[in-house]
């Protein structure tokens, strides 16, 4: 009888356990931070540029958005024969984070800009200058980083950038009260600052690069390099380049 008692008692533990083990799992379904996070990470589609390819929302469209080698759509695509297409800038396939995502190609410059290099509907850098349609500024320093609305992100609010002779004006234009409700939260981006872009007073992320390249008061690349556009987030926000080996 107790024999038969112990074999009774072990296997209810058995079932305990495997209940106690399931609700464990699924606690850490929902978040408890017991399990290893394992379950919770993103899917990874790339680890090289070469793991991808532009794609089109059709076989034969232009490239809007990149997919992984195996994306089934795109193989599907393979054995279609499509005309030449007419898609303005080149763009290409990068991996980013583990996404697929359609870049635009860097492309040698064979000139220099005084207001930077246009952009076409891609939104990427070509090798044709800038027609400038704001005439607010020609050099850094006529550019001036002010508060956007009443609090600026010294309280949790926008900053933005104007001519250094209209800050006055602009200040007026808000129509701040004497102690604005804000925030209270600094939120101003330390790499921020204010410099004129094709004509236009405007904040810019990051300071030029060492070797940016493509406007006459840049420095001509040493010999050996060419002036790349699209190579350079820094520069490419700003309208120029940077010297790469070709």
């Amino acid at each position: 009888m107790r024999s038969l008692l112990l074999v009774l008692l072990v296997a209810l533990a058995g079932c305990f356990g495997a209940l106690d083990s399931r609700a464990s799992s699924e606690g850490d379904d929902q978040g408890s931070g017991d399990g290893s996070g394992a379950g919770g990470a993103l899917p990874t589609e790339c680890r090289y540029a070469s793991d991808c390819v532009p794609a089109g929302p059709k076989c034969c469209d232009c490239p809007t958005h990149a997919v992984p080698l195996d994306d089934p759509a795109q193989r599907a695509c393979e054995n279609v024969a499509c005309p030449v297409p007419s898609c303005g800038s080149p763009m290409e396939a990068a991996c980013e984070s583990g996404m697929c995502v359609l870049v635009c190609s860097p492309t040698v410059t064979t000139m220099d800009c005084v207001d930077g290099f246009a952009s076409d509907a891609n939104g990427c850098l070509v090798d044709a200058c800038a027609m400038p349609t704001a005439t607010e500024c020609s050099m850094d320093n006529q550019c001036a980083r002010v508060r956007a609305d009443c609090c600026g992100c010294a309280l949790g609010g926008n900053d933005t950038s104007v001519p250094v002779d209209a800050v006055s004006a602009w200040e007026q234009l808000l129509m701040c009260p004497t102690n604005p409700s804000c925030p209270m939260v600094d939120t101003c981006a330390p790499d921020l600052a204010a410099r004129c872009v094709a004509g236009e007073c405007t904040l810019v992320a990051g300071a030029l690069p060492p070797n940016a390249c493509g406007r006459p008061d840049l420095p001509a690349c040493p010999q050996g390099e060419v002036c790349t556009v699209n190579a350079s987030d820094p520069a490419t926000m700003q309208g120029v380049g940077v010297c790469l080996p070709p």
